[in-house]
C-alpha cells in the first residue's frame, strides 16, 4: 500500500531524529527507534524510510550489522507479508508503539492500581461492587484492543502478534 492513504502522519521524524514512541523500552532501543522503524519497513517493501534514515543520520554503531546485511543481500524482504499490509509498512510498528505505550501507560497502570489507589472509593461512587469495576476496565481495555485493531485494518489476533512482534524487536534489541 502506498503513503498516500496517510498523508500527515509521517512515520517517523527523518528531519530531527526524534524518537518515535514504542512503548516501555530500553532507552537504547527508545533512541533508536526510528531506525527499528525504517529497518521493519525496508523488510516490509518500503525502502524509503531506511534510505532518509541513512541519507540523513549516521547509523548507529550497534545497528551497523543490521544494515550490513541489507546491502550484502544477507537480509531479505518479506514480499509474502507486504503484499497483505492494509497500512503502509512504515506505519506497522509505530502504531503498535503507540498502542503500546497507551496499554501500559493507562490500561494496565489502571488496572495494576497505579493510577487509581482505591477502587473501593470509585465502585461506591458509581453504585457497583468493586469486581464490577474491575470487569468494566478489563471490557473497556478489551475494546479499546477492538478498536485499535480495526483502525488499522486487522483482526485483533493478527493485532495481537505485530505487538508480540514489537515486542519481541525490542526485548532483541540489537539484533532486529
Amino acid at each position: 500500500m502506498t503513503d498516500s492513504c496517510y498523508p500527515t502522519l509521517p512515520p517517523i521524524d527523518f528531519e530531527g531524529n526524534q524518537p518515535a514512541e514504542l512503548g516501555p523500552c530500553s532507552r537504547a532501543a527508545y533512541l533508536a527507534s526510528n531506525w527499528i522503524i525504517a529497518v521493519d519497513s525496508w523488510d516490509y517493501c518500503d525502502p524509503k524510510p531506511l534510505g532518509l534514515m541513512i541519507q540523513k543520520h549516521a547509523v548507529p554503531e550497534e545497528l551497523r550489522h543490521v544494515i550490513s546485511d541489507i546491502i550484502v543481500g544477507k537480509r531479505k524482504q518479506n514480499k509474502k507479508a507486504a503484499a497483505k499490509l492494509k497500512s503502509p509498512a512504515a506505519h506497522r510498528l509505530l502504531s503498535a508503539g503507540i498502542y503500546r505505550g497507551l496499554k501500559h501507560d493507562v490500561i494496565d497502570a489502571t488496572l495494576q492500581r497505579k493510577t487509581l489507589h482505591d477502587y473501593h472509593d470509585k465502585a461506591d461512587d458509581m453504585g457497583i461492587e468493586v469486581i464490577e469495576l474491575r470487569k468494566i476496565y478489563l471490557s473497556e481495555s478489551k475494546k479499546f484492543q477492538e478498536k485499535w485493531a480495526t483502525n488499522m485494518g486487522m483482526g485483533v489476533e493478527a493485532f495481537q502478534d505485530l505487538v508480540s512482534y514489537l515486542d519481541d524487536k525490542i526485548k532483541n534489541y540489537p539484533n532486529i
